[in-house]
């Protein structure tokens, strides 16, 4: 029940983000009003996910999860009235966006501790790794249908099937139970400031955990700029319109959806820190490549091949980073360390400002190349130059 929910409130979200981002770009095709959709939906969940990550180690998670679904499913029901009567406006996008970004800040860290509550600790990254395919695969599935269905009818509708998924995944999740526990006196008379502190000074404290989630913030900032200035590469460059961006960041989810399956069905369960740091740098590459063959070439079928590696080599470096993650972290801190992790999405949305700023300049496909290079060259570095990192899932398996 849980994972049917999962998927249609992801799908929820990814079909709003696609129908956003193109909503933006036909009203002002500039890049940095693309850019501004990514900081108005992450920078409120950057600001308030790890008070969200704290909330769900104290409150009932299933809750959270039903209230926040329900609010969103408010939120993209008005910007699809909006829509309709064609009175829609670049602030309106942007306010909403906002709210639901705020929204999501107590959303996703309360899944992210509510899942591994239904499983018992030796399922624990089969779980993860059915989570991570839940998101990868509705990359695939959602964009498609997103440019088709803004082909084929409005982006109104787009935002009407968004509030659909988000209602299913408050029904479906209603029946649930996990395992949650009692909050301890001690826990309930902590700070809600305190905990989130304690959590930092964890993860500060821990090179394991600094690295890991340092590094994959470092990625979604610099080398997922490509997802959000997708509708320049779709129009601009590749001239195919709703169809192909759908086509092109459904091919990046079919390499994620691989990635997943890859995972899965390992037998080392805890990889190793260079498995992730090569995941990582051919990640990188993989995005610099696409920039600079987009700029050379313009062709739409080397893009495609290239999303279909970006994905497969970025969701190998995210799913191996969160497994290890879920395997050390403490149960009591689960919620507040993950919503840390959690920031790498608002990270990489942030990052589209930055992508939207030297886009205005640079262009397009030379800022993702220059992103996937900082991504590449920085896992270079800690293959060669950071042995702590490099023995991270040796560590792992101590600690377990």
């Amino acid at each position: 029940m849980y994972w049917l929910g999962a998927f249609a409130s992801v799908s929820g979200y990814n079909l709003t983000y696609f129908a956003q981002l193109w909503l933006i770009h036909q009203i002002n095709d500039s890049t940095l009003f693309l850019g501004l959709v990514g900081a108005a939906n992450a920078g409120p969940a950057f600001l308030l996910t790890l008070i969200g990550g704290a909330y769900a180690d104290r409150v009932n998670k299933k809750l959270i999860i039903i209230g926040s679904q329900i609010i969103l499913a408010g939120l993209v029901i008005i910007m699809a009235v909006l829509t309709i009567f064609e009175i829609v406006e670049i602030w309106h996008i942007l306010v909403i966006a906002v709210i639901a970004g705020s929204v999501s800040a107590f959303d996703l860290p309360s899944r992210q501790a509510f899942y591994p509550e239904l499983v018992n600790e030796k399922s624990l990254t089969s779980a993860v790794a059915m989570n991570a395919s839940i998101w990868q695969s509705v990359r695939v599935i959602a964009p498609a249908v997103a440019g088709f269905t803004i082909a084929l009818t409005s982006t109104s509708v787009v935002f009407i099937f968004s509030a659909i998924g988000f209602t299913m995944m408050a029904i479906l999740l209603m029946p649930l139970a996990g395992i949650s526990k009692e909050n301890s006196d001690n826990q309930s008379q902590t700070k809600l400031t305190d905990e989130v502190k304690d959590s930092l000074k964890y993860v500060f404290k821990k090179p394991e955990f600094r690295y890991l989630i340092g590094l994959a913030m470092f990625s979604s900032f610099f080398g997922g700029s490509y997802i959000l200035l997708m509708p320049i590469f779709a129009v601009d460059i590749f001239s195919v319109g709703a169809k192909g961006q759908g086509v092109l960041l459904a091919c990046s989810g079919v390499g994620s959806v691989s990635a997943s399956l890859f995972i899965a069905t390992r037998k080392i369960v805890l990889p190793s820190g260079t498995f992730i740091l090569l995941a990582c740098c051919l990640s990188g590459i993989s995005i610099a490549v696409f920039g600079l063959l987009a700029q050379v070439t313009g062709s739409y079928a080397l893009g495609i091949v290239l999303m279909l590696t970006t994905g497969f080599f970025t969701s190998l470096h995210m799913i191996s980073t969160m497994a290890a993650l879920q395997q050390m972290v403490p149960s009591e801190l689960r919620g507040r360390v993950m919503a840390l992790y959690g920031i790498n999405w608002s990270l990489m949305l942030l990052g589209g400002v930055q992508a939207g700023l030297i886009g205005l300049a640079l262009g397009a496909p030379f800022t993702v190349m220059l992103g996937g290079i900082l991504v590449a060259a920085l896992s270079a570095i800690f293959i060669f130059a950071n042995k702590e990192f490099v023995q991270i899932g040796q560590k792992a398996k101590e600690i377990n």
